[in-house]
Order: structure tokens, then sequence, then C-alpha cells
């Protein structure tokens, strides 16, 4: 991972080459890590395109955490070095990326919700001047798709942009680690960034961010075919498609009374005989899987084959007017009010 992140550091630190139609103020974060070539090659892509980027983003990986803050904990030095050994353990828990590292570049030893709102409270005033004009998350490593949504770090610092007004996106791509050459990863980060460049310049507008108020987005990334053979498709050949959210997902949660029974477990390095209990997924996801056959649900929509990047509405509560007729008629006896 270290020598995947030195070419990708250097292009994070080129100089920039076009200029988009307005230069957007960006608060750039993630669930992943501040270390990891994904959001490091989208920082240099939208650096190289003009836009001023401020990454405030978690200082170890905290897939998972849904939008968990760490309210009234101050944040003390860090326990331990940071995964790709760039920061020392003892290190300021909120600091800034050493070099190689560009400028504008911030770990917080926290959630990325926490990290998300440093961002926009502490480093957006002092850097910008302002709050941001657009709060990006991603790109997460693996898709964010139907019921796994609530449970992810990359939408929970979404959520935590959208409740402070600002424009807010979370990206995520289907790409799980299959022992890539270095070179490989690095190309893959890049097609990332550069179709997530695509929505930014399509968000780009002339009166600020061009999305209805209160409102973010869910975009997803398919699996990409070729990057073993080192042949991989052109940013230009991915399709956006409108989506909901939906329930349909290939991922799903499941406590184990063994976590090393869990495939997924294994995977990661948790051996079969450690004999405790402990949260994993299950991939594909068929215990007790409502079921959704919507053909607008981004789960349904997602395609590898035909390169379909799903694009989701979101906001930033549990809201669900839209059912409060269904839930004042079967519970009209308690909304009656007789006793």
């Amino acid at each position: 991972m270290k020598n995947q992140l030195k070419g990708i550091i250097a292009g994070a630190m080129l100089p920039l080459v076009a200029l988009p139609a307005s230069a957007l103020n960006i608060v750039l974060t993630n669930d992943d890590g501040f270390e990891t070539p994904y959001i490091q090659a989208l920082f240099g892509a939208l650096s190289a395109a003009g836009h001023n980027v401020i990454m405030s983003a978690p200082y170890l990986g905290q897939s998972g955490t849904g939008g968990r803050i760490n309210f009234l904990m101050p944040i003390f030095p860090t326990s331990e070095e940071s995964e790709e050994g760039s920061v020392a353990a003892g290190s300021p828990g909120v600091g800034a990326a050493p070099a190689p590292f560009p400028a504008q570049q911030y770990y917080v030893d926290g959630s990325p919700a926490d990290a998300v709102l440093h961002g926009i409270d502490v480093l957006a005033p002092q850097i910008f001047g302002g709050a941001p004009d657009l709060v990006i998350s991603g790109p997460n490593e693996g898709n964010n798709l139907g019921l796994i949504t609530p449970h992810s770090g990359t939408l929970g610092a979404t959520v935590a942009g959208l409740n402070k007004g600002i424009p807010s996106i979370a990206v995520s791509a289907d790409r799980l680690d299959r022992g890539d050459t270095d070179e490989q990863v690095e190309a893959e980060a890049d097609l990332i960034a550069a179709i997530t460049l695509r929505v930014v310049d399509a968000l780009d507008g002339k009166r600020g961010i061009k999305l209805p108020k209160e409102t973010g987005l869910n975009i997803n990334i398919p699996d990409v075919d070729g990057v073993e053979d080192n042949v991989l498709p052109h940013a230009g050949d991915f399709k956006f498609k409108l989506t909901k959210v939906g329930r349909a997902s290939v991922v799903g949660l499941r406590f184990y009374e063994n976590i090393g029974d869990s495939p997924i477990a294994n995977q990661v390095g948790i051996p079969p005989q450690i004999n405790l209990p402990g949260l994993s997924v299950d991939i594909p996801y068929t215990l007790s899987n409502p079921e959704d056959s919507n053909k607008r649900s981004e789960g349904n929509v997602i395609d590898e084959v035909d390169l379909n990047v799903t694009v989701s509405p979101i906001e930033g509560t549990y809201a669900a007017d839209h059912k409060r007729g269904q839930v004042r008629g079967k519970l009209s006896e308690l909304f009656s009010n007789k006793h």
C-alpha cells in the first residue's frame, strides 16, 4: 500500500491543469482513512481540475460506523500509528497529514462524522473564509446500497454535511481487495476519481450546487472488469442512472456466536478457532433479506456489464412523511386520543 500511495500522492501534488466552470470549495472525507489511495486520487483529481479542496478524514479506518459521533469526548493523542505508518503513536489526535502528503490534508482520530464536521466547522472558515460549497464523502472501498446504507460511515459523514446545510454526496465503488498490483490500484483509483469528477462537473452551477435544498446523493460505481488485464474502461463509458436507495443489497449484517464462522471475517484475518462472538456481514445477503424487485432500487440497477452508476437522492433524517397516512390508518385508535 505504501508504494501505491507514492504515485497517487505525487499525482495529488500536480499543478492545476484545467479550470472548471467555477472553482468550488470542497470538503473531502471518507470512512477508510486519510491514507487510502482512493481518497488521495480524488483529492488530486479535484485539485487538478481547479477546485479548492480540504481533506478532513479519519485517522484510522471507520467502516460500518454509520453516523456515530464522539459527543463531548476530547480527542487525545493517538494511541497507535496510522495504518500506513505516516503518523506515529502519540501524535496529536487532530492534525495535518505530514509530508509527502499535500497541503490542506488533515486527519481526525474519530468517526467519519467527526472528521467531516472538523472540516466544515474549523478548517473551512480558516481556509475558505466560510462554509464549503460541497462535501464529498468517499470514494468508499465497496458499494453502499439499499439496506446497508444506514450503517455506512461514508453515508454517516454525508448526512452530517447535509444536516449542516451543505450539499453533500457519498461516492462508493465496488472494489474488494483482489491482491492487485500497485499499478492496478493506482489506475483504478484514478478511474473512480474521474467518474466522480463527472458528477462534480454536473453539480457545478453558476449559482451554486445544482441540488434541491437539503438533498444529497448516494452514488455507487460498479465493479470494474479489466483490472487484472490492465484494460480498464474510460470514465466516459459509464452511464449514470437515477435510482432510489430501496432495500436491495448484496451485503447484510449478521451477528455470529463465533465470529470465526463468518467467511468474510476469515478473509480479513479473523481465524475460525477464535470462538468469540461478533458482528460480520453476509455476501450475498440472503438471510431474512426483504425482497425488493423495484426496478428503480439502486441495488437492482447497478451493473458492471452495462457500467451503470447509480445516483440516489438522500436526505439527512429518517423522515418517512409519505408513510404518515398508512401509520394513521393502522394506529387510528391511538390517534383518536380516547381514553
